[in-house]
C-alpha cells in the first residue's frame, strides 16, 4: 500500500487519476450506489484514508469524472469541425457524429455526463458545481450554434435562433442515444447510425435555406 501522501505534485496527480480510473471503471460496472470508497481505493491500489486527500466523498469523484467527460466530449467536437467539409451542413453532421461517436467510443463517460447513474437531486446538491458544469454545457452548445450563425450569414440555413436551435438538435440527439441505452430500438430492426442519421436529415430538412 502507498503512502498516504504524495510528495510531489506529479506524484498528487498520478494519484488522483488512478482514483479516478478506478471510480470510472466501478461505476460502470457495479453503479454508484454499489461502488464503495474503499472499493475505488482498492482498485486504485491506495489506502482508504488517501481518498479524502483528493475528494470529499464518492459525489466529488463522480463530479470530476464528469467534467472530464466533457473536456473529452468538447475535443471529439473540435476535432470533427477540423476535419469536415466547408458547408455548415457538413459541420453540423459533423459535429452529430462526434457526439455519436462520444457515446460509442468512450461509453463509460458519456454515462457520467448524462448521469445515469444516480439521481438529478444527488449530483446537483451543490449550487456551485451546477453552475460549473452548465457553463461547460453552455460552451458545447456554443460550438453547435456558431456553426448555426455561420451558416446563417453565408445563406445557407434559413434565420433562425442559433442557440434555440443548438439545444433543440443537441435534445434530439440525446433523445435517441439514451433510447439505444435503453435498448428501445432493437424491435425496429434500425440501426443507431442509421437513427442519428435520419434524424439529421429532418433537422437540416427544417432549417437549410429553401
Amino acid at each position: 500500500m502507498e503512502k498516504q501522501r504524495a510528495r510531489t505534485g506529479s506524484e498528487k496527480e498520478y494519484r488522483k487519476e488512478q482514483l479516478k480510473k478506478a471510480a470510472l471503471t466501478l461505476f460502470a460496472q457495479k453503479g454508484f450506489k454499489n461502488t464503495t470508497v474503499e472499493m475505488i481505493t482498492k482498485k486504485a491500489h491506495l489506502s482508504p484514508a488517501a481518498f479524502y486527500l483528493y475528494f470529499n466523498n464518492k459525489i466529488a469523484i463522480y463530479r470530476a469524472l464528469n467534467k472530464d467527460g466533457i473536456d473529452i466530449l468538447e475535443d471529439l467536437m473540435k476535432q470533427a469541425l477540423h476535419t469536415s467539409g466547408g458547408s455548415s451542413v457538413d459541420k453540423l453532421y459533423a459535429l452529430a457524429r462526434a457526439y455519436y461517436n462520444f457515446y460509442r467510443e468512450y461509453t463509460d463517460y458519456f454515462y457520467i455526463t448524462e448521469i445515469l447513474h444516480l439521481g438529478n437531486d444527488e449530483f446537483f446538491y451543490d449550487s456551485t458545481m451546477v453552475k460549473e458544469l452548465e457553463k461547460r454545457t453552455l460552451v458545447l452548445l456554443q460550438i453547435v450554434a456558431s456553426v448555426i450563425e455561420e451558416g446563417i450569414e453565408k445563406n445557407e440555413l434559413r434565420k433562425i435562433d442559433p442557440m434555440k436551435t443548438a439545444v433543440t438538435l443537441w435534445g434530439m440527439i440525446d433523445g435517441v442515444l439514451i433510447l439505444e441505452v435503453k435498448k428501445s430500438t432493437l424491435f425496429t430492426g434500425f440501426t443507431i447510425d442509421a437513427l442519428i442519421g435520419q434524424l439529421m436529415d429532418m433537422v437540416l430538412l427544417g432549417v437549410k435555406k429553401k
